[in-house]
């Protein structure tokens, strides 16, 4: 089970009425949001498409059309207020340089009560996750050292789409777009600003986990569940739940 298989099952698994409405946030080439309409559920996109992972020539135009799969003007979520049940954002919000008010924006288009589904990568994961480098990310944003400690790793084998590119080259690109379009934070950090605008969040990496190995079930019900969520954290990132308050 892959992470859009994942945000399926996990929507799929939820107490469900004939109008629920989900909205995937950042839905790059709308993988997630076919699959639900797929298993009829009233299923809906929205992405800025950047110039730093821009999909969508991999959309379907029909979603398009019908207004399914919607392109975003900045931060702005082109939804009205109030009108999902969940909203779900996979990989995204690494990519997000303002969280504060990607998760406004969240927070306005959920109905009281909604639910957000997290996964993405934070600052505490071993391996940069876009280019395979272990631990590029700590590095600080334009520092030098960086190009030259992934460049000699990248010699030794390591890392995602070499190309044609030099080690030394593709070390300097990456981290160049790095600097461009990622946007590490730790869980304390992510936890503060998922805060302010929402309640009663839960981690449930332990969960993630045990969907995603599938036959090795067995193995993680015996691992504690503190541990689970560990290895998550560290080679995956976080995966949590957060709610709109009802009273809203």
């Amino acid at each position: 089970m892959d992470n859009y298989e994942f945000c399926v099952d996990w929507v799929s698994q939820r107490e469900q009425s004939s109008d629920l409405r989900v909205l995937d946030y950042g839905c790059g080439s709308g993988d997630i949001v076919k699959r639900l309409l797929g298993i009829n559920i009233n299923a809906f996109g929205c992405d800025v498409f950047y110039e730093g992972g821009n999909l969508s020539s991999l959309v379907d135009t029909k979603l398009v059309d019908n207004g399914i799969i919607r392109k975003m003007d900045s931060n702005t979520i082109p939804f009205d207020s109030a009108i999902f049940d969940i909203v779900i954002n996979n990989q995204v919000m690494e990519h997000v340089q303002d969280i504060d008010s990607v998760l406004d924006e969240i927070c306005r288009v959920l109905k009281p009560g909604g639910v957000v589904l997290s996964l993405f990568p934070d600052k505490g994961v071993w391996r940069e996750g876009h280019c395979g480098i272990p631990f590029l990310h700590w590095f600080p944003k334009y520092s030098h050292p960086r190009i030259y400690y992934a460049t000699l790793l990248r010699s030794l084998g390591l890392g995602h789409h070499k190309g044609n590119k030099s080690a030394f080259q593709w070390s300097s690109d990456f981290c160049q777009w790095l600097d461009n379009w990622t946007y590490y934070r730790t869980q304390r950090e992510i936890e503060k600003s998922y805060s302010k605008y929402f309640c009663d969040i839960e981690h449930i990496e332990s969960y993630w986990l045990k969907k995603r190995v599938n036959r090795g079930q067995m193995i993680t019900a015996i691992i504690p569940e503190s541990l689970n969520k560990f290895i998550v954290n560290k080679l995956a990132g976080v995966v949590m739940t957060a709610y709109k308050p009802s009273n809203d």
